[in-house]
């Protein structure tokens, strides 16, 4: 079994090595790879660091699409990463920041200015004023590229600790510290930082024990005048299931939302990035392409990426079908990311979203802060997926399928009835597809 399936593994690289068709770009970034497991139509693969995932990033999707045709099935690619020692997992942080994300390549207009300011003011005089720095807004407007602007800015300037990382990282850390019985240590790590940098603090929210550890945390970096910069998709005040004390500590500083860039900004981005990818772009053909994306840089940023691949790779002329393409190419894979939503994810998101884990979930126990998580998760099982009811009562521990249908029922109703319940189930859809 295991031979089968190395060979589909082996006959995949293969393929995606011909598709690519540049040793180089196979060698660097897709020979590294290393397979775990092949398990229904999850691909499970590790790869050597997080910084190494943005390079990989654009390879995702070849990888499902060359499968899909060996095996006609579109998988799932789950990533993980080398088991370090735990010596290692206390004692190390990684910084890792996009080299494209400055001061210098971030553009300012009208829907950013302030947002801009505020970053460049912390990372000259860190813990003098804005302190927390909260920044806020929708995917793909430049939160996450203001911060690691910082992240840059800092460490070229001085020798403090500066650490950048995703909440999952803290959550992850600290889950990980109780499990090995070393919470001192876990404190101690990110105690000691002089400049505390966390990218979607919102996935925090109803995770108790976690929110709890962060907000002592947060006064001792505070108290030390420590800087603390923090991103979310919400201002403090609409993040569900924050603590309130959390909320207070993090409009103590300054608060501040990025807008949807308009026409004139959206061209000025573009042509920066046309600049950073060496791709050189009629102002026609700029125009297009802003009137097209409107909402997500992040988009953009793969429309360009595709041209500087059709162009590098397999030689082909920009114009305006080349660019279709590329923007059907990058809405068909949000699409497909919608379509290949599984059971597993579905659980772990709502796991996640009420601060238990899937086990709990799938676990036969009825206290009511379980039952009505593990109802959701079965609606949107149903909801979501073309699974039957037999198929999600066995993924959920063998449970009987009336109780499935009964779940989907009970949940259907509630959203009428219920507009936070609703607003709870949206935000979690938003997260399955995002």
């Amino acid at each position: 079994m295991e031979k089968d399936i190395q060979n589909i593994w082996n006959i995949l690289l293969k393929n995606v090595e011909e598709r690519i068709n540049n040793p180089r770009t196979f060698d660097l970034w897709i020979k590294p790879v290393k397979l775990l497991e092949i398990n229904d139509n999850i691909i499970k693969i590790e790869i050597p660091s997080l910084s190494f995932e943005r390079n990989f990033f654009p390879f995702i999707g070849i990888l499902k699409e060359e499968f899909y045709k060996i095996s006609g099935v579109m998988p799932e690619i789950e990533i993980v990463y080398p088991i370090e020692s735990k010596e290692e997992q206390l004692h190390s942080f990684e910084l890792s920041l996009n080299p494209e994300y400055t001061f210098e390549n971030f553009v300012v207009g009208p829907c950013n200015h302030l947002a801009h300011a505020a970053s460049l003011a912390v990372a000259q005089s860190p813990g003098v004023s804005y302190n927390p720095l909260f920044l806020y807004g929708g995917v793909g407007l430049g939160k996450t590229h203001l911060m690691q602007a910082i992240g840059h800015f800092v460490k070229s300037k001085s020798n403090i600790k500066i650490v950048y990382i995703p909440s999952e990282y803290f959550v992850n850390e600290f889950i990980a510290s109780i499990k090995n019985k070393t919470t001192h240590i876990f404190r101690n790590k990110f105690r000691s930082v002089d400049f505390l940098l966390i990218d979607d603090i919102h996935f925090i929210a109803g995770k108790e024990g976690t929110q709890e550890e962060f907000f002592h945390t947060f006064n001792f970096l505070y108290d030390k005048r420590k800087q603390i910069v923090l991103s979310s998709d919400k201002p403090p005040k609409e993040i569900k299931f924050l603590e309130k004390r959390l909320v207070s500590r993090f409009e103590w500083g300054l608060v501040v939302d990025l807008q949807v860039p308009d026409f004139e900004t959206r061209v000025a981005i573009i042509r920066k990035k046309c600049e950073l990818r060496n791709l050189s772009l009629s102002d026609d053909f700029v125009f297009y392409i802003s009137e097209k994306i409107k909402d997500n840089i992040r988009l953009i940023e793969g429309i360009l990426n595709s041209l500087v691949a059709n162009t590098l790779l397999l030689g082909r002329e920009i114009n305006k079908i080349l660019i279709d393409e590329a923007i059907e190419k990058v809405y068909n894979l949000k699409k497909d990311e919608k379509k290949y939503i599984n059971l597993k994810k579905i659980i772990e998101v709502v796991s996640e979203s009420f601060g238990l884990t899937p086990e709990d979930i799938k676990s036969e126990k009825r206290v009511k802060n379980i039952i009505l998580p593990r109802q959701i998760a079965m609606y949107l099982s149903r909801e979501l997926t073309d699974t039957s009811l037999n198929s999600i009562a066995i993924e959920f521990n063998g449970k009987d399928h009336t109780t499935v249908l009964h779940a989907y029922k009970k949940i259907r109703n509630l959203i009428e009835k219920d507009k936070n319940l609703k607003d709870i189930i949206e935000n979690i859809k938003k997260k399955l597809i995002e």
